[in-house]
């Protein structure tokens, strides 16, 4: 993802989680907003730029819903994946009015012996009770059934099941980010810096108290409301700030800075 700042530690954890300790669920859990399908979409872009290296993983299929803010159904999901595997030539078209139980039996049959990643993304979206409950069957099913695919979910929580498919789910909670990391990125998404010299100045300008932070007590209360201002350390808002702040209120703000 464009200006991917400060998970790497994060990205580290999962990939640890899925080829060290080959764990075949994990989840990656956090409020929407708080960079969870950028964590996602950065790991499988790393697994992919090693893909001549790397053998735990051959192929990656990346389901996510496809209008957000909307809820989704399993079928829906299914049948992304099943367009994912009919486009590289693992499975034969399958008819668009398929039942569930149908998709998923081609669907297992396609990855019964392949080395690949699943993501399945805003899984939160899958709210219906009856969708809820299928859910984790179709997760079950995947592992039971097939012998080296690994999932990923991306949601608000974990799935609260003790096991499934004879696997345990393995969750991660992602935080949000740091102070130098918020205005790192917010210094790169702001439409009014437009050279590398202006973000990096205004993030040394910024940045310089978090230096101090510990020795004056005005400077924390500083640091707070600089970090309110642009987002709270939770990318979707970091990014709302940038595009939303006006020009007047950034000058006041290096203004502000460049005399402390």
């Amino acid at each position: 993802p464009q200006f991917f700042l400060g998970r790497e530690v994060d990205l580290y954890y999962v990939l640890t989680a899925i080829l060290k300790l080959r764990k075949r669920l994990v989840s990656i859990l956090g409020e929407p907003g708080i960079g969870r399908s950028s964590l996602a979409c950065a790991l499988c872009h790393y697994i992919n730029e090693r893909a001549s290296t790397m053998s735990e993983i051959h192929h990656i299929y990346f389901v996510k819903p496809r209008q957000s803010g909307r809820n989704i159904n399993c079928r829906m999901l299914l049948r992304q994946l099943l367009d994912q595997l009919e486009d590289i030539g693992k499975c034969q078209p399958i008819d668009e009015d398929a039942d569930t139980e149908s998709m998923l039996r081609v669907i297992c049959k396609s990855l019964k012996n392949d080395k690949a990643l699943i993501v399945f993304d805003r899984t939160e979206q899958v709210k219906k009770k009856d969708e809820e409950q299928e859910f984790p069957m179709i997760l079950r099913t995947l592992l039971y059934e097939t012998k080296q695919v690994k999932i990923i979910l991306t949601g608000e929580h974990p799935l609260g099941i003790p096991a499934i498919g004879g696997q345990v789910e393995h969750p991660f909670s992602l935080g949000a980010l740091n102070f130098s990391n918020t205005v790192k990125l917010f210094t790169n998404l702001c439409p009014h810096l437009h050279t590398p010299s202006d973000r990096r100045k205004l993030v040394r300008q910024l940045t310089s108290c978090e230096e101090q932070k510990d020795s004056n007590e005005m400077l924390n209360e500083r640091m707070k409301h600089i970090f309110n201002l642009l987002g709270d350390g939770v990318p979707a808002k970091i990014e709302k700030a940038a595009y939303s702040i006006k020009r007047d209120e950034l000058e006041k703000l290096k203004v502000e800075f460049a005399s402390h």
